[in-house]
């Protein structure tokens, strides 16, 4: 066990401080949900005809019900026709597409700008991740979310779809950005005991299902998009309550900082300070080579083969993760049924699946959860494909199913997370989840254009590729080391050099080398 996590044991390891610390990061994941998910509702075809067309040539008219362009003849409007250069819109929902009449040859237009945001969400996760781990956690989380919510409130008032498509670039890096210090800030808190917990539990399937209820009495996407950033305003209040990582503050050898946070830690939850000397001692030595390498960087996370190989299978879970998760998002309106009743259930199945991560996470340890819970979503993505086979018309079933593979690559995503949080030293933390996160938003770049393979003549496509990346990733789990129950490593470990040593109030310490996620 550390020192920093002794200390923490003493002062309460999941006490009141911390659960303030913990609630508070977490409801910025609500916020951030919203401005991430709104394309479900913004990227909806409203009914609509084109009358410049006779009825001798052809009737277009969309079918809500199905997210399909049908025809009433022969010919039916595809992505490469410019039969209806004035289509007409009729019921209460007003998108994006209505804005701007992206049908036919301009159909592609909803997905490319979902594709842009997620381009956003890759350079977010780059920058933050590495920004984090020099600035610290705290400032720039209130930084990138004041941004978001600046932005998000302009797209509302965008006259056009590229400028609309340049706010979601931006929107999208800024949702990235908060989200790597959102995740990696309360885990820094608590010792490994309560790792999973908050690594897993938080307010994104809340952010989803509240989404569902706000397209719901807000149908125009303009009002959606202002009533939903003005109700994140209130999350900025939080700053006076929300200190900077202790855990940060020691890896940077700012001993007196951290002092006081543990301090206030202390006092908040009725307990004496332990005494912090060896703490401070460790500090000041493991600050030395922090003076040497001043700031650490992508490249640390490959510097050895081992290192390599656990960087690059973590990322890969990401990237399947964030791929299934926001393809299955995306896809909920190509499903049969209410749209708004689907997405508050794809929200809601989320619950169960972190509860399961919670409750048996440390239990059997995180290889076997992450494999068994990728394994239940690419099975059942497998599923809806072959029960869409079969019989289509199965539209009980198929949500059924699909909404539990929904369920379990949420509960996937979040054992990832927790495993991938435990690989990586304090030092590189960030810039690993950063690394992570930049892969997820490769993935969730590539979601939108898995999503448009239902276009074509099979609805369900997209689940074989689903469920074909998620089987992959259950097994390359498999070849990660345990991290179950293990302190967090803050600092970099060493390798023995007898030619160079430091001494720090006398104790003798050896140069360093890059080398994570082993015991």
């Amino acid at each position: 066990m550390s020192e920093f996590e002794n200390v923490l044991r003493q002062l309460g390891s999941f006490g009141a401080y911390q659960r303030r610390v913990f609630i508070l990061v977490s409801m910025f994941e609500t916020p951030a949900a919203w401005a991430m998910l709104l394309p479900i509702f913004l990227n909806v075809v409203p009914e609509w005809n084109c009358p410049e067309l006779s009825d001798a040539t052809v009737t277009l008219m969309y079918n809500s019900s199905r997210g399909k362009n049908v025809s009433i003849s022969a010919e039916q409007c595809s992505e490469s026709d410019t039969l209806c250069a004035g289509a007409v819109f009729s019921g209460e929902i007003h998108s994006i597409v209505s804005e701007w009449s992206l049908v036919c040859d301009r159909m592609k237009i909803p997905s490319i700008i979902t594709t842009i945001q997620m381009c956003g969400l890759l350079v977010g996760a780059l920058l933050m991740g590495q920004l984090a781990d020099i600035f610290g956690r705290r400032k720039l989380l209130y930084i990138a979310y004041s941004l978001l919510l600046v932005f998000s409130l302009g797209s509302a008032f965008a006259n056009s779809w590229q400028l609309f498509a340049a706010f979601r670039f931006f929107i999208g890096g800024l949702v990235g950005s908060v989200m790597v210090v959102n995740f990696v800030l309360p885990l820094e808190f608590v010792t490994p005991d309560w790792r999973t917990f908050c690594g897993c539990v938080g307010f994104w399937a809340v952010g989803l299902m509240t989404l569902a209820i706000w397209g719901y009495f807000i149908t125009n996407w303009r009002y959606l998009i202002i009533s939903t950033s003005v109700a994140g305003v209130f999350m900025l209040f939080s700053w006076w309550f929300v200190p900077e990582s202790p855990r940060w503050l020691l890896s940077k050898g700012r001993f007196y900082e951290a002092e006081a946070v543990l301090k206030k830690m202390a006092e908040y939850n009725g307990i004496s300070l332990p005494d912090l000397s060896t703490l401070e001692m460790e500090s000041e030595v493991r600050s030395q080579p922090e003076k040497r390498y001043k700031n650490f960087s992508y490249w640390h996370l490959f510097r050895t083969w081992r290192m390599s190989k656990n960087s690059l299978i973590v990322m890969y879970g990401w990237f399947v993760s964030s791929s299934v998760y926001y393809g299955l998002n995306f896809n909920t309106s190509n499903l049969a049924g209410n749209l708004h009743l689907n997405v508050f259930i794809s929200g809601l199945v989320e619950i169960p699946a972190l509860v399961f991560v919670v409750a048996f996470n440390n239990r059997f340890g995180r290889r076997k959860i992450t494999l068994s819970l990728m394994l239940l979503a690419g099975i059942s993505c497998i599923a809806v494909l072959v029960i869409s086979l079969i019989d289509e018309s199965q539209i009980v079933p198929i949500i059924v199913v699909a909404m539990i593979g929904k369920s379990a690559i949420s509960g996937g995503w979040a054992a990832t997370q927790v495993f991938s949080a435990e690989t990586f030293p304090t030092v590189i933390r960030n810039i690993g989840i950063g690394a992570c996160a930049m892969s997820a938003r490769i993935g969730g770049i590539a979601a939108p254009q898995f999503v448009r393979l239902s276009k074509g003549s099979l609805d369900v496509l997209p689940f074989a590729v689903f469920g074909g990346l998620a089987l992959l990733c259950g097994f390359l789990m498999l070849c990660l080391p345990e991290t179950n129950k293990q302190p967090l490593k803050d600092h970099i470990v060493t390798v023995p050099d007898p030619n160079n040593r430091v001494k720090v109030n006398g104790v003798s310490q050896e140069e360093i080398h890059l080398e994570s996620g082993d015991s």
